[in-house]
This record gives structure tokens, sequence and C-alpha cells, in this order.
């Protein structure tokens, strides 16, 4: 960030302009002059006191059609405008004025047919942007620390695809500007951003599905633009206080006859996790937390049909209840997956995800818009949970998911709608179960 951007940033004007009857309204506005564009208008923006949403338009199999508005450079908290496309469609554009912040909706009647949306924003150019992804650039993670790389912060000069990528990062469709605003484009469609790359002075936003919603933030610094949009998505809460202890963790365990040093295992649970728990209480490391990834279970995967393998976990309930007593938890890892029985059954019932090939692994996807097949799988995580597990990572829900051709999932929506919305579905559904049988626990969605 440049150090006059970001003064202008902190220091804009308090006052969001008043629109009707604003003494700052240009003579042109006065007389009612309209222009083929949204303007947004605020005192919060560094720079200028507008924001420019311009290059309208929607697309279709027969291609992409321009949408001309007439807008007002006067209007009150409220404007909403109908208009007659060449296709006979008809176009609304809803904008909401909500204190500093603008609710945006573009619909068309009918849709069917309507492929995608977009826009373009005005952009200055020493305006910088970021957001969206917890990575340096788009792609796969090695992109981000590849050799050379130069990229920090600044999405400028790139291109986002915001469909959720494989691997550990966060994509969210929302970014901040250094001109004080802020953009979140609300639904589960796949979508796309172009920071000043195909027109240096506009952002281009594209975003699938038969209507297009967004809200644009504006504030007088980046930490309002951020606590507005937290405060929409769902403020963060407090964990319990068990997960801010130490935590132990193993991607496998064995169940050996020796210790490490050769001493015979008598103990009555895991060998490696009585080694673990014994070595940090001798080093003095409290441990609040005993992490269980895969394989727990029996089967080829070792998560089949939410079972513990007792021969590699002998006493697996008494070794949570162990853990309690020492003030520590259990935590397992899962995915939304069906194995063992439950994947013979749930394929029989039509409960997988509709689309996806048979593979070797992560597989059959859970289909969560099906209440029956969402029941049960969550019932083979309440097995699990009345063990007196406290916790999940949550692995996968984005990867190996189908996400293109003519599939629906149980409630109607496409497998293309459904790509972006099934992390979350997983998320909640875990949440669900989990609240039947405790109070207190943590969920890790890999997928965010």
């Amino acid at each position: 960030m440049q150090n006059k951007t970001l003064c202008r940033l902190v220091l804009a004007p308090l006052a969001l302009a008043v629109i009707v009857g604003c003494a700052h309204m240009s003579e042109q506005a006065k007389q009612g002059e309209t222009q083929n564009a949204l303007v947004l208008r605020s005192k919060k923006l560094a720079g200028g006191e507008s924001l420019k949403l311009d290059g309208l338009y929607y697309q279709t199999a027969q291609g992409v059609q321009p949408i001309t508005v007439h807008f007002p450079e006067m209007y009150s908290k409220r404007w909403d405008e109908r208009i007659k496309m060449p296709d006979d469609r008809i176009v609304r554009i809803e904008i909401q004025r909500e204190g500093d912040h603008f609710q945006i909706r573009m619909s068309a009647t009918p849709d069917a047919g309507i492929e995608k949306w977009g826009l373009a924003v005005d952009a200055t150019p020493d305006e910088y942007f970021t957001g969206l992804m917890e990575r340096v650039v788009d792609g796969g993670q090695q992109a981000s620390w590849a050799p050379g790389r130069k990229e920090a912060m600044n999405l400028r000069g790139q291109k986002v695809d915001m469909i959720c990528k494989p691997t550990t990062s966060v994509y969210a469709p929302y970014y901040l500007s250094s001109r004080g605003y802020a953009m979140f484009v609300k639904g589960n469609w796949p979508g796309f951003f172009d920071f000043c790359t195909s027109q240096p002075d506009r952002v281009k936003v594209a975003w699938e599905g038969p209507q297009f919603e967004l809200k644009v933030y504006t504030a007088d610094k980046p930490a309002a633009l951020v606590q507005a949009h937290a405060l929409d998505a769902g403020p963060p809460f407090l964990p319990p206080r068990w997960m801010f202890s130490p935590w132990r963790w193993r991607d496998e365990h064995t169940q050996r006859t020796t210790y490490y040093d050769g001493t015979p295992v008598t103990g009555p649970f895991n060998s490696e996790m009585m080694e673990d728990l014994l070595m940090m209480d001798a080093f003095g490391i409290p441990c609040g937390v005993y992490w269980i990834d895969r394989p727990w279970g029996p089967g080829r995967l070792g998560y089949d049909d939410f079972e513990i393998d007792y021969k590699r976990l002998p006493n697996f309930e008494d070794s949570v209840k162990y853990l309690n007593r020492h003030n520590a938890q259990m935590v397992l890892w899962i995915g939304p997956f069906f194995q063992g029985q439950m994947e013979t059954n749930a394929l029989k019932l039509g409960y997988n995800l509709a689309g996806q090939p048979r593979q070797p692994n992560n597989y059959p996807m859970v289909d969560l818009s099906n209440p029956k097949a969402k029941a049960y799988w969550q019932d083979g995580v309440a097995k699990l949970l009345q063990k007196g597990v406290g916790g999940f990572k949550l692995d996968r829900s984005e990867e190996n998911i189908p996400e293109n051709g003519p599939y629906k999932i149980f409630d109607g929506r496409t497998i293309r709608e459904n790509r972006n919305a099934y992390p979350p579905m997983y998320l909640k559904a875990t949440y669900e179960v989990a609240s039947k049988y405790r109070k207190d626990f943590v969920l890790m969605p890999r997928a965010a």
C-alpha cells in the first residue's frame, strides 16, 4: 500500500453523502440527468465520493446481452428499475442503501437460460485490492511459493476463479479496496474476478447463476470494512477453553509390542498414544487434545461404518475417559463419505452425490441436500460422539467433487451450484449432530 493511499483511506470524511438534496450535487444532477452506470455515493470513499459500476450484462447460450440503465444522479435510499431486453426478458435492478453500505440485486423474468451476470467497477491507477483467498496467487497452493514469485497481498493484475480449490485455502467472494470499499458477492455459484488485467481502470466481476446479488461496503478504515462483513456473515464465537491447550497429533497409529526404547507394552491403550502422552508429561508439556487421524476404524481406508478398530486402538472408550481425567479431549478425523456396509446401503438407496464417478478414495460422497442421506451419515458420526469424542477434523469435501454435467442433487440444484455450497453443508451437518451430544466441541473444516 502506498502511504498516500493509506492516508486518504484513513482520513476520508466520515459522513455518508446525503443523496437526496445533497449540497454537493452537480447542476446536471439537480436537473435530473441520467447515466448508463450505477453510481454509489459515500464520503467514506477515498479520493472521491462515488463508485461507478458499469458494463452490466447477462449471458445466455445465444451470447452476451448488454444492459443499458438510466440511473439518476439523485435517488432515495432505494432505487428499482425494470428494463425490457431485446430477447423479451424483463431485467430488474434494485439498489438498497443501508447506512454506509449498498445492497444490489440483478434478476430477470424469465431467468431460464441465463448462465452468467457481470459488471465492472472503476479503479484508480494507484488502487490496490486484497482478499478472496489465503494464497498469493490463484490455483494450486504450490504456485504461491514457487521460486521467483513476486506477488504479495495486492491482487491487482490477477484473475481469480471463485471456486473452492482442493487443499487448504479459504476462497470467499469478498475483497477490499484501498479506496475505502469492499465487495461481497452473495450465493454459492462459481464466479470470477479480474483486477485490472483485461482493462487497467476496471475490476471486472462475472458470476454464474440465474440472478446476481452483491453488497458493497464503504468505510474510512479497512478494519471497519472487515467488521461490517463479519457481522453480516456471522461473527466468530469463543471455542471451548480446552481448544487453546497444546495438541498432539499422529497421521497413523500402530499398536506395537514394545515402546521406542524396547520396553514391552503392558498398558491398556494404543502403544503410540500412551508413549506420546507419557513423553509429553515427562517433559512438562501439558496435553489438552489428542488427535487421531485415520485409520481409526476397520476397512481398506480405515473408517468403515464409523466403527473403531479395537486391534489398533484397544479399549478406545476407556482411553477417552483417561484423557478426560487428565483434562484432555479426543479428536478424530472424519470425511463426508460412506464406507463399509454403509457404502453398500447408501448406493442402493441413492444417498450418494449425483455425478461423482466411482473412484478408490473420497467415494461415495453424501448428498447432504437429501435429509435421509444426511441423517444416515449423521447416525455414523453419532457413534463416535457417544464414545466421548470431543471434536473432529472435517477433511475433504472440496476435492473429487463433481462440478460439471447434467446432474442435479436431491434438492434440485445442479452439481455446479452445489460445488461451492458443499463444504459448509458438510460443516453444518456435523455441527447439528455434535450439538445433540455435547455442549462443547470443536470442528476443524479443511475446506473452511
